[in-house]
């Protein structure tokens, strides 16, 4: 089943051992990231490691690097991913592991491992990049002593240094974290949902807490809108519906709405079915895409937060017939310039997804490079040429590699120099807009 959403290409493994999820469970999360030639790759984790593939074809994907993980066996169910600057960040929440870290500079030629170690981290469940801090979530370290929230400072991106762990009677487990500058917002299980103030990391103080809601189950996972103003989680218990919360005033989070999947009709939970959420993402255009388990990849129109408009799907598990155990798919990725969407199912591995219906069709202001936006890496100023739109004003905004707008000049004269030079070591996206064009380029900010 699909809804302006389509199937570019697949990629499975049946070699791979499988773990208790099920029979054929072998895959977990996936990330995406683009390097400084516009190339776009996806990650996906297995029971045995990282396998990452260049999907710049996306309807051919080529396995660039297989890493395999600390800990490579049946035993694994959790990997996951996050990437900063030209840097792969993986953990694993199962038996010997480590953090890892992974060189991305050279590809598509070959990827490097540049650290592996059980210092900062054994185990985790999940971990979140942002402000130049990593966050780990449901830790265990090299003594196997759980801590529920551990940050670190990535001052030097391959060696990472712990600035905090958190330790609080509200809850006994962080599960995952969604992180907005110095905001930092907690999914805690069968606790609840927290909301806390990192901006000075060394003493994070509570802002406000959800721990009683409607349709409450395991709080999981959740994703905050680009406009800060919007935050939606899910709990990963069958029949149980994602949550819209207005977060405009962060001490005073104001449920909105409830909206949920359920592609089988299922007539359980008073007609609302038994199917579960998994991870959802936010992007730009106030679609949420969500990794659905049983359901597939799913996305929902929430401009209007009050009543979420289910857009777009496409099921990565059609064999299934119920919504019964967990099956289908662990998650996706939405923010690549191309709109092209990644999914991973737990089953059925990697899969490229067209998103463009749904995100639109990112075409470029002109096929010759008219457009020259330079120079790449910039140190602080950066300048845009085009003699298509020479006479003419044209919009430029930047995005950071989440989709969030955080520069934006909206009547941009060609060849004027732009001073981003408070914009941190990364890499953003640069569009540029003018009459009916668009075009996309990323670049790196370094020092």
């Amino acid at each position: 089943m699909q809804l302006n959403m389509s199937l570019l290409s697949t990629w499975d493994d049946n070699s791979l051992p499988t773990n208790w999820v099920g029979p054929t469970c072998s895959f977990n999360d996936c990330w995406g990231y683009v390097d400084s030639l516009d190339r776009e790759y996806a990650f996906i984790g297995s029971t045995m490691g990282t396998h990452i593939f260049d999907i710049t074809n996306a309807t051919n994907p080529v396995l660039v690097s297989y890493q395999q993980g600390r800990e490579a066996s049946g035993n694994v169910v959790h990997r996951d991913f996050k990437t900063y600057q030209h840097y792969l960040y993986g953990v694993c929440d199962e038996g010997n592991s480590s953090l890892q870290i992974f060189d991305l500079k050279y590809m598509p030629d070959s990827v490097h491992k540049v650290y592996d170690s059980q210092q900062i981290c054994k185990t985790a469940h999940n971990i979140f990049i942002d402000n130049g801090r990593i966050y780990f979530l449901g830790l265990k370290d090299s003594t196997g002593t759980p801590i529920t929230v551990r940050v670190a400072s990535l001052a030097n991106p391959v060696n990472p240094v712990v600035i905090n762990d958190l330790s609080t009677p509200l809850f006994s487990y962080v599960h995952d974290a969604c992180v907005r500058k110095d905001t930092v917002f907690l999914s805690c299980g069968y606790d609840g949902f927290f909301i806390y103030d990192y901006t000075n990391p060394t003493s994070p103080a509570l802002i406000q807490s959800i721990t009683n809601y409607p349709e409450q189950g395991y709080n999981h996972s959740s994703w905050v809108s680009v406009d800060g103003k919007t935050v939606v989680f899910a709990d990963e218990t069958h029949g149980m519906g994602l949550k819209v919360y207005d977060i405009s005033t962060l001490s005073n989070p104001v449920l909105k709405s409830i909206f949920r999947s359920n592609l089988l009709n299922d007539p359980g939970n008073n007609g609302n079915g038994y199917s579960i959420p998994h991870n959802p993402f936010i992007v730009a255009n106030n679609k949420v895409f969500i990794s659905y388990y049983h359901d597939g990849v799913q996305c929902f129109d929430i401009s209007n937060p009050t009543s979420p408009v289910q857009v777009g799907y496409y099921d990565t598990y059609p064999a299934n017939t119920d919504y019964n155990n967990y099956a289908g798919c662990w998650g996706t990725y939405p923010f690549l310039p191309s709109h092209h969407i990644i999914g991973s199912d737990i089953s059925n591995g990697l899969f490229v997804l067209d998103g463009s219906q749904l995100l639109g069709v990112n075409s470029d202001i002109s096929s010759s490079n008219d457009i020259l936006i330079f120079p790449n890496p910039n140190c602080g100023k950066l300048v845009i040429t085009s003699n298509e739109l020479y006479s003419q004003q044209i919009r430029v905004d930047i995005y950071d590699e989440l989709g969030r707008k955080i520069y934006s000049v909206p009547a941009y004269c060609s060849g004027n120099p732009i001073d981003v030079s408070s914009l941190k070591e990364g890499i953003y996206l640069v569009q540029v807009t003018g009459g009916n064009y668009s075009y996309t380029k990323k670049i790196i900010r370094s020092n």
